[in-house]
């Protein structure tokens, strides 16, 4: 049995602080996937320190940046792809809406953007070598050069001339591994006051009323429609959360032009780890420090199994993420930190190997799997049974299967991730007949 470490003092204070800073930070509003509205922002910044539409534009960006690109709705027009993304930025001209960016579009812009598209003026290069979320924007004109580049975080965006070097210290992702360990985390939630963690369930208000909007207009292949169809028993908790998750999902893949509160830098982690936790918390008449602390377990386990495995990867951060609404889905049925534990041990030894292969309508079929999968590890978990240490790839104490999980997603996918785009660019440039336009 694995045994929590008490916090007291100044020690509590600072990880408090800490947390409160790291939701500040991660917990923000984005329009359609996070990855063409962070491409759209770089074009953006980078046009209004040009101050002009450029002659040529250089999209530099790593190969997940690209593979969750190439096949995911935009808000508010029918273009797809990283191109198309980078020059609606460069139309829109003012960063200003961050993640937002895309949430308006005039159709002067959408008609900009498709102009420049066609042109042949943006070229796409592949990055090596560089954390999974890296964007740069090159824009020319005359004898002015104009960077745009993200690193890390979707929403960070430093602007320089084209000519400055890029240093390795620019490219390294801040650790938080440091304040992301069971034990704090365990320590904020028991610990915080409700005032503090509050706006969480207005947060997972917003990804709820995204998902019952998707209810009711049905998107994509409708998986959250489909399953909460009228013969369905809708009794079941689990099932109405992980319906209306798969739900809002199949709303954002689409490009749908309502907003998302993001976990992990992504909408889909966001819905997966706050929409099934509310609706189990509401369904079993939950006061709201009790749903409050529930959330705030399933975003910090979120985050931490994202600490491990990178933002973007060839392992489906949906998993990750459902780790953590496992973990809520505990915490609100009466389990102690402990069963919390057993829980994403559970998720660990079952869905360790589910890939990424960008984002994409069928997203929502994963998040659907992998919440169910969350029901199954919690209840598991709360009757005192977990995955044996001896089998498989976990280890005895949570923290060596979490190191395991980072050398599995580091050393062992980078080989599946880039044979994972490989495969999806080889498609999209081969002959098909349902090919109607390129994406990158």
């Amino acid at each position: 049995m694995e045994k929590n470490t008490a916090q007291t003092g100044e020690t509590a204070a600072i990880d408090e602080k800490s947390f409160l800073s790291l939701f500040q930070e991660e917990l923000v509003t984005a329009m359609g996937c996070t990855e063409p509205a962070a491409v759209a922002l770089a074009g953006a910044a980078a046009r209004e320190s040009l101050g002009a539409l450029p002659d040529t534009v250089l999209i530099r960006a790593s190969r997940d940046i690209i593979k969750n690109t190439m096949n995911v709705g935009i808000p508010n027009t029918p273009l797809k792809g990283i191109t198309a993304a980078a020059a609606l930025g460069i139309a829109i001209g003012n960063p200003a809406g961050g993640l937002n960016i895309l949430s308006s579009l005039e159709k002067e812009q959408e008609t900009a953007a498709a102009r420049l598209t066609r042109s042949g003026t943006i070229k796409l290069e592949l990055v090596k070598d560089v954390p999974p979320v890296f964007i740069e924007i090159r824009l020319g004109r005359g004898r002015k050069n104009i960077t745009a580049r993200i690193v890390d975080k979707h929403d960070r965006v430093e602007i320089f001339d084209t000519d400055k070097e890029i240093t390795a210290d620019q490219v390294k992702p801040a650790d938080k591994t440091g304040l992301l360990t069971p034990e704090k985390i365990f320590a904020f939630v028991n610990t915080v006051k409700l005032e503090k963690i509050e706006f969480l369930i207005d947060a997972a208000e917003v990804n709820l009323n995204l998902a019952e909007h998707s209810v009711r207009v049905g998107y994509g292949i409708k998986v959250g429609k489909t399953m909460l169809s009228p013969d369905e028993n809708e009794k079941d908790l689990f099932h109405l959360g992980a319906s209306l998750a798969a739900a809002a999902s199949d709303a954002r893949m689409a490009g749908c032009s309502k907003p998302v509160i993001i976990n992990s830098g992504s909408g889909n982690q966001g819905i997966t780890v706050s929409v099934p936790v509310l609706v189990l918390a509401r369904g079993l008449g939950k006061n709201r420090d009790e749903t409050a602390r529930a959330l705030c377990l399933s975003q910090l386990i979120a985050l931490m199994l994202t600490e491990r495995k990178d933002r973007l990867s060839a392992l489906c951060g949906v998993f990750t993420a459902a780790a953590g609404t496992g973990a809520g889905f505990v915490r609100i049925l009466g389990g102690n930190d402990q069963a919390v534990i057993y829980c994403i041990r559970n998720m660990i030894g079952n869905l360790m190997g589910m890939i990424c292969d960008g984002a994409k309508g069928s997203c929502a079929l994963k998040i659907y799997t992998c919440v169910k999968a969350a029901e199954l590890s919690a209840r598991l978990a709360m009757a005192g049974n977990s995955i044996p240490d001896s089998e498989g790839i976990l280890a005895r104490r949570l923290e060596d299967t979490l190191n395991i999980v980072e050398k599995i997603s580091h050393q062992g996918m980078i080989p599946l991730d880039e044979t994972i785009l490989e495969v999806m660019i080889e498609k999209e440039n081969g002959p098909s007949p349902l090919k109607d336009r390129p994406y990158i």
